[in-house]
């Protein structure tokens, strides 16, 4: 049994979309290593899965298990530890990270109680293995700590790093690799309800599609003014990326250039001459007139929207980060005795299923998102923020289908952070990952959502992933948002929930009940929304009203128009 490192950690070393894709995809070709590595007939988890292509890649699972003939399992873990630094190598010949990859393997003789005896104490070692940490110091004194990986040296003007930043080798490496650049940015996420929705109208809206097509040339002119500078070292700014996999496609070509366009260009700030030189690394300040036209374009675009009735771009996105609930505990089936192997390799291909529905569900039209890894027991995924929850309840429903047949009491536990496209992406992976952990303490299958808005965190709310009637909580809370829509009046009753809390929580449970729904109706929420608080009161983890609830519906509804 071998594993490298976690995918999750790997993950969390991100500063922008583009680091998150690659960072997954570097882990899943050092996964793919040590499932080649393995002769035919001996590898037992994962027994199906391939690396995916650039633009679609798969998640590959960072725990090989595999059966040896006896006396040769230790040669076959070093072979496959082996296999891992040679994929390395490609990417980093001169072996200047030290330290990295990683692999940790077990190797566990036959007994008596066969392969079930071997799975547990495998599974035991492994954990004990985990703690354990071989430190590899580096020979020449650290003058800059990389800002991307947290770890190894890095130089500041490295290749490929931004201003300000230390890049390393390992951060060097995850900026040159290709197809990064097609991978969406935050702006493109967030905004895409908002073109999808003008590339639906624009094929009946005359007005509209003009707007695009003047869009389009603005963007022309400033990228013919970049080029008529220096002719040996000709600036450029990243105009695609945008093509999210569940963006409707159009023949017309000025739709269809919308549809891939990095969608930060379609708000009106992103025109502003000092801020295009430092985004982009440029060597001066692009024309001013040509960035006023670009300007003047975007927001003519938002107000032909407007007249279509088409809800304005949104600035906020979510992270949605989902953990499968005691996998571990689940694959440990002492009681099928030798038919355990077999049924090892059912629930692999389930898994593996599971990843790709989960990938169809969030990627799907009605949700717009973009998964970066779907390994079948876990999942990260970049959301709009108006599709977030329901791309949740998608991929838990997606995994739950999957598994139906091989472990049909499966669950995942879920966390969901909402940001603002110009926070520290970072920030907002960790937040989402330290929300998981803490919603699976407390309930399994859990559920988190964290609201962080450009100020810093304004609520988080954990809860049971199912309410005590049954239905899902991310329903009752979706039912408590659009029954809040409509102005400040509903507003307020999160406020007021907030300012009261003391006094709230010293009423009984039925006081409570009767409190919350008068509350409720005065602040015009309906009678739906009003059974919904009180289901997510009943649900939410801790005792007394359901303020965390309130205050994240209040932001959804507020921010939210789609």
């Amino acid at each position: 049994m071998t594993r490298s490192r976690s995918t999750t950690a790997v993950l969390g070393e991100s500063r922008r979309t583009a680091d998150l894709f690659v960072s997954s995809r570097l882990m899943s070709e050092l996964a793919n290593a040590l499932v080649e590595a393995v002769p035919a007939g001996q590898l037992v988890l994962p027994l199906t899965g391939e690396l995916g292509s650039e633009e679609d890649p798969a998640g590959m699972p960072n725990r090989v298990v595999a059966v040896a003939p006896p006396h040769q399992g230790v040669g076959l873990a070093k072979r496959m530890a082996e296999a891992v630094r040679e994929t390395w190598h490609t990417y980093d010949p001169q072996g200047e990270v030290n330290g990295y990859p990683t692999v940790q393997w077990v190797a566990v003789p036959p007994g008596a109680d066969g392969y079930a005896g071997q799975w547990n104490r495998a599974q035991e070692l492994l954990a004990q293995r985990k703690r354990i940490r071989n430190f590899a110091f580096p020979p020449a004194p650290v003058q800059g700590v990389c800002t991307l990986t947290g770890r190894w040296p890095g130089a500041r003007g490295a290749d490929r790093g931004r201003r300000g930043e230390y890049l390393s080798k390992v951060g060097r490496i995850k900026r040159g690799y290709r197809g990064a650049e097609r991978f969406p940015s935050t702006w493109s996420i967030a905004s895409a309800p908002y073109r999808a929705s003008i590339i639906d109208a624009a094929t009946t809206s005359p007005r509209l599609h003009q707007a695009v097509e003047d869009l389009r040339e603005a963007a022309e002119m400033l990228r013919d003014d970049l080029r008529s500078g220096d002719s040996e070292r000709p600036a450029s700014v990243g105009w695609r990326g945008g093509g999210l996999p569940g963006m409707p496609k159009a023949a017309d070509p000025v739709l269809q250039w919308l549809r891939t366009l990095e969608g930060s260009w379609c708000e009106p700030g992103t025109w502003d001459p000092q801020s295009l030189r430092l985004d982009h690394g440029l060597p001066a300040e692009p024309d001013g007139d040509v960035c006023g036209l670009g300007k003047a374009t975007a927001a003519e675009l938002r107000r032909a929207a407007e007249r279509e009735v088409l809800a304005p771009p949104s600035a906020y996105l979510a992270v949605v980060v989902q953990d499968a609930d005691r996998m571990g505990e689940s694959l440990s089936r002492a009681e099928l005795g030798d038919a355990l192997r077999g049924w090892h390799g059912d629930v692999s291909r389930a898994l593996r299923s599971a990843g790709e529905l989960q990938r169809d569900a969030v990627e799907a039209p009605e949700h717009l998102g973009r998964v970066v890894y779907a390994g079948g027991d876990d999942l990260l995924a970049l959301v709009p923020m108006a599709y977030a929850t329901k791309a949740a309840r998608a991929s838990y429903g997606a995994f739950r289908e999957a598994l139906t047949d091989n472990l049909p009491s499966a669950t995942v536990s879920t966390a969901v952070v909402f940001f603002h496209v110009s926070s520290p992406l970072q920030s907002a992976v960790a937040a989402a990952q330290k929300l998981l952990e803490e919603a699976k303490k407390h309930h399994r299958p859990g559920l988190g959502v964290t609201v962080m808005r450009r100020g810093g965190e304004r609520a988080t709310w954990t809860s049971r992933w199912n309410t005590p009637s049954g239905a899902e909580a991310l329903d009752h809370l979706e039912t408590l948002v659009a029954s809040m829509r409509g102005g400040d009046l509903s507003a307020r009753l999160a406020m007021g929930l907030e300012r009261d809390l003391e006094e709230l929580s010293t009423l009984n449970d039925e006081w409570l009940k009767m409190e919350l729904t008068r509350r409720a109706l005065r602040h015009g929420v309906s009678e739906d929304g009003a059974a919904a608080l009180l289901e997510l009161m009943r649900t939410s983890h801790g005792d007394g009203p359901p303020v965390a609830a309130a205050l994240v519906a209040q932001f959804l509804a507020a921010e939210s128009t789609w």
